[in-house]
């Protein structure tokens, strides 16, 4: 039988964020401040404008270059988890793999885990200060390609995992029949929609890090289950 490839791609809206260890006196500072004084202090260090954000503001940090420098705890560029989720036949050869079918279908895939990367108000002992600033985007996002032996594609193979902030919740990996699947940013085009953010403090022991994830963790711990019910459904 004939190959057929399809490309799947999460919802139109999404966007880049970024979390950082910022220094205490930053986040002390801004904690209770209006949301749009820390985008516009954060940003005028990007844009080199003297004249933007709080004059009286602490250094974010000792070297900060940009808001979409400062991850060192996470750095993540995707579409929204909530939002609605398409799928395109296209050629099986790969030689237009960006054609839209017009019998292009919507769905709602299995959504197989998400973690937790929150920050809090209150400082305690071991949290770490941090800035979690997050660009919202409208446009074309990661797309993933699944190849079949001639058989459609099955929307209920699909499942993703997300990232929950204190900003978004936002994609980060695909599995189509249990095999993850790798992003493909070659169409990535979005518009700047706008800027949210927020700083306090981030407890390195509730953050659960993709690396824990491996495939010998989510069976072992029986992530597939809620998704092998779904599909025999």
């Amino acid at each position: 039988m004939a190959k057929r490839r399809f490309r799947v791609q999460g919802s139109n809206y999404g966007g880049e964020l970024a979390i950082g260890q910022v220094s205490k006196e930053f986040v002390d500072y801004f904690i209770d401040k209006d949301e749009s004084d820390l985008i516009e202090t954060v940003t005028s260090y990007e844009w080199d404008d003297e004249d933007m954000g709080d004059k009286d503001a602490p250094k974010i940090a000792e070297e900060f270059n940009g808001w979409y420098e400062c991850d060192d705890l996470e750095h993540l560029n995707n579409s929204y988890a909530d939002g609605e989720w398409f799928v395109n036949e296209v050629p099986a050869d790969g030689s237009d793999d960006y054609a839209w079918d017009e019998n292009e279908v919507r769905f709602e895939p299995y959504h197989l885990y998400g973690r937790e990367a929150y920050h809090q108000d209150k400082d305690e002992e071991g949290l770490i200060p941090v800035l979690c600033f997050h660009s919202g985007e409208k446009g074309g996002f990661g797309s993933y390609f699944i190849e079949t032996d001639g058989e459609d594609f099955d929307p209920k193979k699909l499942a993703f995992s997300s990232v929950e902030t204190s900003v978004s919740e936002i994609v980060e990996n695909v599995w189509y029949n249990k095999e993850l699947i790798e992003a493909d940013f070659d169409y990535n085009d979005t518009t700047g929609k706008g800027y949210y953010a927020s700083v306090g403090y981030f407890n390195p022991k509730w953050h659960d890090k993709d690396e824990m994830y491996t495939p010998e963790y989510l069976k072992e711990n029986e992530y597939w289950e809620g998704f092998d019910e779904q599909e025999s459904d």
